[in-house]
């Protein structure tokens, strides 16, 4: 019976790391939206801005996080406050974006 609690307690904790959060945001520019997909251990996460998709370090802040993407001809960061759900959004090389908005946690 004991060894059945700690395979439970193993198989739990193994779906939790691997679950995303998921942050939907619309641009107040442009009414564009953009998507923030952080993994479960928390150290990267995926973002899709304008149709395309990057890998992205994360950074954790007080009261928020950071995402930096780093291409070969670019670099996005996209800060997100938690206390009040917004976020900037800054692109340099190849495009130059600046953006804010607001965010939605999926």
């Amino acid at each position: 019976m004991n060894k059945a609690v700690i395979l439970i307690a193993i198989i739990s904790a193994s779906t939790a790391t691997a679950e995303e959060t998921e942050f939907r945001c619309t641009s107040d520019v442009s009414g564009e939206e953009l998507q923030v997909f952080r993994n479960g251990d928390l150290s990267e996460a995926r973002m899709i801005v304008q149709g395309t998709e990057g890998t992205a370090s994360v950074a954790h802040g007080l009261d928020g996080l950071t995402f930096i993407h780093i291409k070969p001809d670019e670099v996005w960061t996209l800060v997100l406050h938690f206390p009040t759900m917004t976020y900037e959004l800054s692109t340099h090389g190849a495009t130059a974006i600046e953006d804010h908005g607001h965010c939605e946690k999926g």
